[in-house]
């Protein structure tokens, strides 16, 4: 019954350096509303990664409200935390969005929590999981940087693809070799949607791309995922 949409970026419309970036996920997002099977779902934003910056959840709140969305946000850093609403407000909505930011303390503090233990629920519960760069990073096992994730996908993930130097892209590889797994680049603007083990690709700019980047016989083949 898993659910699971990773979004390797793209901008979403908020005020940077006084600037409004472009809205450039637009058809990523409006694919995991669709995917709630929900007129008006309920979606849990967390922003742990961006040590919960409240504009950033703001600018979600406004895209997807206007996507039909019941929008709330869980803030993982406010002190008296209580578990119990915690696993409450996980296990009871229809959408999980992560967001962007700092992969390493986001998992640090979910598992001090116990929210990776949650999400892994939430996911076997059929809850749409889904989220951007660092919200794509924690479903897989691994990332480029080896910063261990959640596993749901066993594969070593990296965003931005195209943004990568040939430092970080080394570093991606050596993960892939290391570890034995396939790895999963995705470009901005793209998406991998799995469901039930059905994998597709979702994209914002038809440009972009996802990768499959495998080690074999002392090469890596990298080939487009349809």
């Amino acid at each position: 019954m898993g659910k699971l949409i990773c979004i390797g970026g793209g901008e979403i419309p908020r005020i940077k350096n006084g600037v409004l970036l472009p809205y450039e996920t637009k058809e990523i997002d409006e694919e995991i509303v669709k995917l709630s099977d929900k007129e008006n779902p309920k979606l849990l934003f967390i922003g742990t990664a961006s040590k919960d910056n409240n504009e950033y959840f703001l600018a979600i709140k406004d895209i997807f409200e206007k996507l039909g969305c019941n929008v709330s946000n869980l803030d993982l850093l406010k002190e008296n935390l209580d578990i119990k609403q915690i696993k409450a407000d996980i296990l009871n909505t229809d959408i999980i969005y992560v967001g962007c930011g700092n992969t390493r303390f986001m998992l640090q503090r979910w598992r001090l929590l116990g929210v990776d233990k949650l999400l892994l629920q939430a996911y076997d519960k059929g809850i749409v999981c889904s989220g951007l760069s660092a919200g794509s990073y924690c479903w897989f096992k691994y990332n480029y940087d080896l910063i261990e994730g959640l596993g749901i996908i066993n594969a070593v993930n990296c965003v931005h693809y195209e943004e990568k130097d040939e430092i970080a892209r080394n570093k991606f590889y050596d993960v892939i070799k290391e570890k034995k797994l396939d790895g999963i680049a995705l470009e901005n603007c793209t998406a991998l949607k799995i469901v039930d083990g059905k994998i597709n690709v979702i994209k914002s700019n038809k440009d972009r791309n996802a990768y499959k980047i495998t080690y074999k016989d002392g090469n890596f083949i990298e080939t487009i995922i349809e």
